[in-house]
C-alpha cells in the first residue's frame, strides 16, 4: 500500500523543515523525508562546528512559528556590526545596524540548532509527517505525480516533490535537472575554538594575500574561526591537532581573539553550483539543491530561507484560489523569482572572490576603489541593508 501525500520534502535540515512550517498552515497533507535525526539539545554540550548567519528575513520566516522562540531559548548570538579590512589596502570597513535603524545584523546559530526548533514547530501540525530515518531510493512518474520507494521498504505518493537535499540532490538527479558547476583553488578551514577575550557584538573579516580570515561571534567565550586559504595549504592544516591548531591561528589571525583554544575543526573545498532549472511538472528544488555559492558573506543559508518565503507564497496562492498548484506552469512564478536572485548573488560572491585573490597591482586598485566607494553613507546603507534581506 503507498501511502497518498499532497507535498513530500526530502530533506528536513533547516531549509526543507522551514518549508513545511510555512506549508502547513495552508492544510497541505506533507511528509518530510530526511536520514538523521539531529541530535537533542543540551546547555553542556559544545558548540557545533557548523554555524549559520541568519539575516531578519530568515528570522522573520522562523517567527511564522514557534521556532524562534525555541531557538531564542537554546543558544543564538546576535551581532550588530561586521568589521572588513586588507592587510594592504583600503583600510577599515565597518557595517553597523544602527546606521538602518536595526537593532542586529544578524544572528550566529548553530545549524542543529535551526533545524531542531523547526523540527519542534512542525511537531504542532498533525497534516505533517516526518519520516526519520529515512532516504528516498527511487521516483516514478504516475499518473496522480510521483511514487517514491524508501529505503525502509515504504512506498510513498506525492503530487508535489520538493528537493531541499542539499548540493548532491537525488530529487534533482532523478528529475534529469543538470547543473553548471565550478571549482574554487581556495579551500575553507572551519574551527570551533574558545578565545581568551569575550565576544563583542561584531563579526569580522580580513583580507590577506592567501585569502580571507573571518571570525564569527558565539556566546560568552565562544566563536568560528574560517580560514580561506590554497587547497593544499588547508588539507595541511587539517592535519594538524587541534592544539597545533590553535597555535597557528594565534600566528596567523589577528590579536583581536587572544589565546586562542579549538575544541574542533573540518574543512571543504569551495565549489559554486547552480541549476538549469529549478521546477519542472510535480517537483522544485530549493536551497543546496538548486544553488551552491562561495561561503565569503554567509549567505546561502539565507537564499535558501528566500526560497522558502517565495515557493510557500506561490504554493499557498495557488492553492486558495483552486489552481493545480504542483504543475510547472504555477511552479514557474518560483523559478522566475528566484533564480535570477541567486543568480545575482552567485556571481556577485564569484567576483569578489576572484577580485580578492588577485595581487596585480591594478585588481588591488580596483578593489579599493570599490570597497572606497563603499564608504559613501547612502551606499553603506543599501549594502547593510541588501544583506539583512529588507
Amino acid at each position: 500500500m503507498s501511502q497518498d501525500y499532497d507535498i513530500v520534502i526530502c530533506g528536513g535540515g533547516m531549509i526543507g523543515a522551514a518549508l513545511a512550517t510555512q506549508l502547513a498552515p495552508q492544510g497541505f497533507n506533507i511528509a518530510v523525508i530526511e536520514a538523521l535525526e539531529p541530535q537533542a539539545f543540551d546547555l553542556s554540550q559544545n558548540f557545533d562546528l557548523r554555524i549559520s548567519a541568519l539575516s531578519p528575513q530568515s528570522q522573520r520566516v522562523m517567527q511564522t512559528t514557534t521556532a524562534w522562540d525555541t531557538l531564542q531559548s537554546m543558544r543564538l548570538c546576535p551581532y550588530r556590526r561586521m568589521r572588513v579590512w586588507e592587510v594592504e589596502g583600503f583600510g577599515d570597513l565597518t557595517f553597523d545596524a544602527l546606521q538602518v535603524g536595526a537593532e542586529q545584523l544578524g544572528h550566529i546559530a548553530e545549524n542543529r540548532l535551526v533545524q531542531l526548533s523547526l523540527w519542534h514547530a512542525l511537531s504542532s501540525f498533525n497534516n505533517v509527517t516526518l519520516l526519520c530515518p529515512a532516504a528516498p531510493v527511487s521516483f516514478n512518474t504516475v499518473a496522480s505525480g510521483t511514487q517514491i520507494e524508501l529505503d525502509t521498504g515504504a512506498t510513498i505518493s506525492a503530487r508535489l516533490v520538493v528537493g531541499a537535499d542539499g548540493a548532491q540532490s537525488k530529487v534533482r538527479q532523478a528529475f534529469g535537472i543538470g547543473v553548471n558547476r565550478g571549482q574554487y583553488q581556495q579551500a575553507c578551514l572551519v574551527a570551533a575554538v574558545t578565545t581568551e577575550l569575550g565576544q563583542q557584538d561584531i563579526t569580522w573579516q580580513r583580507f590577506v594575500n592567501t585569502g580571507p580570515q573571518a571570525f564569527l561571534p558565539m556566546l560568552g567565550q565562544h566563536g568560528s574561526v574560517v580560514w580561506y586559504h590554497q587547497a593544499d595549504q588547508v588539507r595541511a592544516l587539517s592535519q594538524l591537532s587541534n592544539l597545533q591548531l590553535g597555535e597557528e591561528i594565534m600566528r596567523q589571525f589577528p590579536h583581536q581573539l587572544g589565546h586562542v583554544d579549538v575544541s574542533e575543526h573540518a574543512f571543504f573545498p569551495l565549489q559554486k553550483q547552480h541549476a538549469k532549472r529549478y521546477v519542472g511538472e510535480g517537483v522544485a528544488l530549493i536551497g543546496d539543491a538548486a544553488h551552491v555559492i562561495n561561503p565569503l558573506a554567509g549567505q546561502g543559508v539565507n537564499l535558501g530561507f528566500q526560497d522558502v518565503a517565495c515557493l510557500a507564497k506561490v504554493l499557498n496562492d495557488a492553492h486558495e484560489q483552486g489552481d493545480n498548484w504542483s504543475s510547472a506552469k504555477v511552479l514557474i512564478a518560483y523559478e522566475k523569482q528566484r533564480k535570477r536572485a541567486n543568480s545575482l548573488m552567485l556571481h556577485t560572491m564569484d567576483a569578489f572572490h576572484h577580485g580578492f585573490s588577485h595581487t596585480h597591482p591594478a585588481a588591488k586598485w580596483l578593489r579599493n576603489l570599490t570597497l572606497a566607494a563603499a564608504k559613501v553613507p547612502a551606499l553603506k546603507k543599501q549594502v547593510i541593508r541588501y544583506a539583512m534581506g529588507l
